[in-house]
């Protein structure tokens, strides 16, 4: 007994250093698709869902398997945060391990509930994408996390995302290790039913992901398209501090911009980092930067895209700054701003403020204004849709600028001030670019302090991509399209509905477990 008790926990330990290394830090992606198998073998066997009418139920090993694999899954997202917060590192992974903790409680209830065969099977792949529906932008707001991401350097399997969003590649991942699980207990009921679905679920994602690359390649190829730049810098945050070398760094990142125009001509933009010039654009002071920045575009022939702060006033009267960005025109006046809505919780805005008395908000303030909601930008040739650093982790923010008409999608970062010298982390956003690029079937084009400054296709091709901690130009061609995909006009509506069946499945189930005898403990 003792022997079988260790082998189930070394599944679940198993199955948490299997998702570290299928996890973006590593990039072994095809083991996702194996890597919750030994887990869910645990969460099925500890449940009581064997034959054995002796077999214990239990609860406390299959939550605290859970939580181990969870740890280890959020473990391999947020080990930046030991640079940019180390208060909030030891909460986050708290909380986000709770994800696989409540797969195997959600295992539990249906297994005590009597549930079996291809049901169960169907249960557990459904409940970890209802999970992840629920720790997402989709009601709670937070930044999206779900095994979908794993498979973003294989852009062929992320095709359907354009109707079913990241969770429906998820949705799909899970089914696959629950026939890893099966395949590993070499038994159980409804095995053979759930190789004909995961066949035909497979065939379902490659006949589609051929199919729509060839469809988004050929509809880009329709129309001519136009050039764009983005700017990749190396700046530190000491500089940033010292007015001096902003206007050091201004005079440098000018000076690119120039040679750029001069070796290729005009372009339709050209896009800087985000708070590139950190300072208040429109102040009077830096007017001389203003006037420089609009003589840079008319000489060029080149709208330039300026992350730089802005400026509101509180309910109360006190100025506050918000993080924008400037479309500079080719000629007239710096109208058109955006800014920044979904702000850093801790870095650049108080996610306590509204809740807490005045006294501790004074002790504890927000450093930064959210915007409102906002359409596209008009750069002329291209309407943009604008999306600044972590809002690039949030799809329902991307989706609804691609709405509103964005024909390519701008993400200005500062990976500088999230991850510091943490080089591996700053490839952090690439998976959240990639299927925000196929979600919407737009150009996304990336201009980013020490990270990599990129191009990426609507088929979620990496086009062209800088080397970190450099300065320079990358430059490609994009294509404005105007399609609106299903995703885009929908949203995750699919993994909403798929979570509400998940939900009154749920319910029905703990009313069942509810009235049957007291289970085996």
């Amino acid at each position: 007994v003792a022997a079988e008790s260790g082998s189930r926990e070394i599944r679940y330990i198993f199955s948490g250093v299997l998702m570290i290394l299928a996890s973006p830090l590593l990039s072994a992606w095809p083991l996702v698709f194996v890597a919750l198998a030994p887990a869910l073998t645990g969460f099925w066997h500890d449940s009581g869902s064997s034959a054995n009418p002796v077999q214990p139920r239990r609860f406390w090993r299959v939550l605290l398997g859970g939580y181990l694999v969870g740890l280890c899954y959020a473990a391999s997202h947020f080990y930046w945060l030991v640079e940019f917060k180390p208060l909030w590192l030891l909460p986050v992974l708290a909380g986000f391990a709770l994800m696989p903790a409540m797969l195997g409680l959600a295992v539990w209830v249906a297994v005590g509930a009597g549930l079996r065969g291809f049901c169960l099977l169907l249960w557990t792949a459904l409940s970890w994408t209802a999970i992840e529906v629920l720790g997402s932008d989709l009601w709670l707001g937070l930044p999206s996390y779900a095994l979908g991401y794993y498979l973003w350097q294989v852009p062929l399997l992320l095709q359907t995302a354009d109707v079913a969003g990241v969770f429906g590649i998820s949705f799909g991942i899970m089914v696959v290790n629950v026939l890893a699980a099966q395949c590993w207990q070499a038994r159980g009921a409804g095995r053979a039913a759930w190789w004909v679905l995961t066949a035909c679920l497979s065939a379902l994602v490659l006949g589609y992901g051929i199919w729509r690359q060839a469809a988004v390649v050929s509809a880009t190829e329709a129309v001519p398209g136009v050039p764009v730049r983005a700017l990749h810098t190396a700046v530190t945050i000491e500089e940033k501090h010292d007015e001096a070398a902003t206007r050091r760094m201004f005079d440098n990142f000018n000076r690119v911009t120039r040679d750029a125009a001069d070796a290729s001509g005009a372009a339709a933009l050209t896009v800087w980092p985000e708070t590139s010039l950190p300072l208040w654009l429109r102040s009077t002071e830096y007017r001389d930067i203003m006037q420089a920045l609009s003589q840079a575009a008319a000489d060029t022939g080149t709208p330039v895209l300026v992350g730089a702060y802005s400026m509101t006033l509180t309910a109360s009267g006190a100025p506050q700054l918000l993080n924008a960005a400037f479309l500079v025109p080719v000629s007239g006046y710096i109208a058109e701003e955006y800014h920044k809505v979904l702000l850093v919780p801790g870095a650049e805005h108080n996610p306590l403020e509204r809740w807490l008395p005045e006294r501790l908000r004074e002790w504890w303030p927000s450093r930064m204004a959210p915007g409102d909601s906002s359409g596209p930008l008009d750069a002329g040739a291209l309407q943009l849709g604008v999306f600044i650093c972590w809002e690039a982790f949030f799809p329902q923010h991307v989706r609804a600028l691609t709405h509103a008409g964005a024909e390519l999608l701008v993400n200005m970062s500062n990976d500088e001030a999230a991850f510091g010298p943490l080089q591996r982390a700053y490839s952090i956003p690439m998976p959240h670019l990639v299927l925000r690029a196929i979600e919407n079937r737009r150009f996304v084009v990336r201009s980013a302090n020490v990270g990599s400054s990129l191009f990426i296709s609507p088929t979620g091709k990496v086009v062209v991509a800088s080397e970190p901690a450099t300065t320079g130009i990358v430059q490609a061609l994009v294509t404005p399209l105007q399609e609106q995909t299903w995703f885009t006009l929908h949203g995750f509506q699919l993994a909403r509905t798929a979570f509400m069946l998940w939900l009154v499945w749920g319910v029905w189930l703990v009313w069942r477990l509810a009235r049957r005898p007291v289970a085996r403990q």
